[in-house]
């Protein structure tokens, strides 16, 4: 639900911070809170960290919002137990065919 909240920007903050001590305890999905934290940090015009939050490219293909750092958001995901990007887009693709 919050993940979906946009017109609530506070209420995706507050349940971020919830879902952020939950993934933290273990009681919680990781990849959960990386696409919530993605969803805030975008809504406030930052760049997401984990790449979760996709778009339309240029040439009409799925691709990630701007991420924090190019360079370290494979190995991020990689610590964080997540897929590869390509893998993630491809499986997000699949969804919606």
């Amino acid at each position: 639900m919050a993940q979906h909240a946009d017109r609530r920007p506070d209420f995706q903050r507050d349940c971020l911070e919830l879902l952020a001590a939950a993934v933290t305890a273990g009681d919680a999905d990781p990849q959960h809170g990386a696409l919530l934290e993605d969803r805030v940090l975008l809504a406030q015009g930052q760049r997401q960290v984990f790449g979760t939050q996709l778009t339309q490219g240029p040439d009409g293909t799925l691709v990630p919002h701007p991420v924090r750092s190019q360079d370290e958001v494979e190995a991020l995901r990689a610590v964080w137990g997540f897929e590869p990007l390509e893998a993630y887009i491809g499986r997000v693709l699949a969804g919606i065919r």
